[in-house]
């Protein structure tokens, strides 16, 4: 049996996405290189303060501490060799260098201005693994590149462990008509409005959310909707409608008067918020679901009472997506299933690093 191809990778983020994809990048490897003749190994692993290079692969003792720095809170710039204050674009850039090729640059981060360290990986040739929705979801000028390359891949933006975005792949390569898309697209929103189905006040819904890591550190950063609405974006994008942020309504779950709060204030605050969702939850049949709803002029992202709808049987951090197309007319095709979760989401990224692998020559 030959040797199998070598693919180095140069990952920007090592939070828990991150952290999950170094664990199972390294207990696959084997059972890759066997598979399929390719072996993935980091070149650099980076953090936004500090990073680690090595052209020849970093060692697996190298990525265990620096994933276990990273577990305790602590940044790549005290792990050992470890080089301070250098971007995402920089390590392309000391990849192209080193005579590194066929490389791959994986971005689990949720980081802004990660585009141009992007664009220029694809122009040196290399290929992207995104699990950070924000460069999909930027100005389409500078995002129609990425949707257009077959260097690119970013399963793990939209339903993580769902194959939303292989599905809508299928559909539009295989010459079907998306005509509208709908879906619960946010575990953590799932989560929340579970609870409020079974009765629990909204602040405590949120504070029990939050508790368990379901939200940001900053709740607002989800139930301000934008992350549905960028996920919402992603898929119009991918169907072939190229809107903008702008053209998709987003009906946040607090009031405008709240963005300015401290996060302490903000949780102390929402119990105000209480009566408003039981009055509204009391004026309409159904149960609360966080939806998107697009089509090919726009869309809304909003919470919605639902009774017959599929969302409708939705638990937890589940989430489902249906698509309505010249084909699928009658009933929509649905996907359901675990929608969240850091072990599911490194394995969209993984699965995204070994198809461009495959596809190198």
């Amino acid at each position: 049996m030959s040797e199998p191809r070598r693919i180095p990778l140069i990952i920007v983020g090592v939070g828990n996405v991150g952290r999950a994809f170094l664990a199972q990048l390294t207990q696959t490897h084997d059972a890759l290189a066997h598979r399929y003749g390719v072996a993935l190994y980091p070149v650099a692993l980076a953090d936004s303060r500090g990073a680690l290079c090595d052209a020849d692969g970093l060692s697996p003792a190298t990525l265990h501490a620096a994933a276990d720095l990273k577990a305790a809170g602590r940044s790549l710039t005290e792990a050992t060799g470890a080089q301070l204050g250098l971007t995402a674009l920089d390590l392309v850039e000391w990849a192209s260098r080193a005579g590194l090729e066929r490389a791959v640059v994986v971005d689990t981060t949720a980081a802004d201005g990660m585009e141009p360290a992007l664009h220029r990986a694809l122009a040196l040739g290399y290929s992207v693994a995104l699990a950070n929705k924000r460069p999909l979801a930027g100005p389409w000028e500078g995002a129609q590149g990425f949707f257009e390359s077959s260097r690119v891949r970013f399963e793990a933006t939209v339903g993580a462990g769902l194959p939303v975005i292989n599905t809508l792949r299928y559909l539009v390569d295989t010459g079907d008509e998306i005509i509208r898309i709908e879906g619960a697209l946010s575990g953590t929103l799932g989560y929340l409005c579970s609870r409020l189905e079974d009765g629990e006040p909204f602040s405590l819904a949120v504070g029990m959310a939050k508790s368990k890591g379901y939200t940001e550190p900053d709740p607002r950063d989800d139930l301000s909707g934008m992350d549905v609405a960028r996920k919402a974006l992603i898929l119009s994008r991918l169907a072939g409608w190229p809107m903008g942020l702008e053209q998709i309504r987003v009906e946040p779950l607090y009031p405008t008067e709240m963005v300015s709060l401290s996060v302490a204030e903000f949780m102390a605050q929402l119990p105000r918020l209480d009566s408003d969702f039981a009055a509204y939850m009391g004026a309409l049949a159904g149960v609360p679901r966080y939806l998107a709803e697009i089509g090919p002029r726009g869309g809304v992202v909003a919470l919605r009472m639902v009774g017959e709808r599929l969302a409708a049987q939705l638990r937890g951090t589940q989430n489902q997506v249906s698509f309505s197309t010249r084909r699928y007319d009658e009933h929509p095709l649905t996907l359901m299933g675990p929608g969240a979760g850091m072990e599911i989401t490194a394995a969209a990224v993984l699965q995204d690093c070994v198809q461009l692998a495959r596809a190198c020559d």
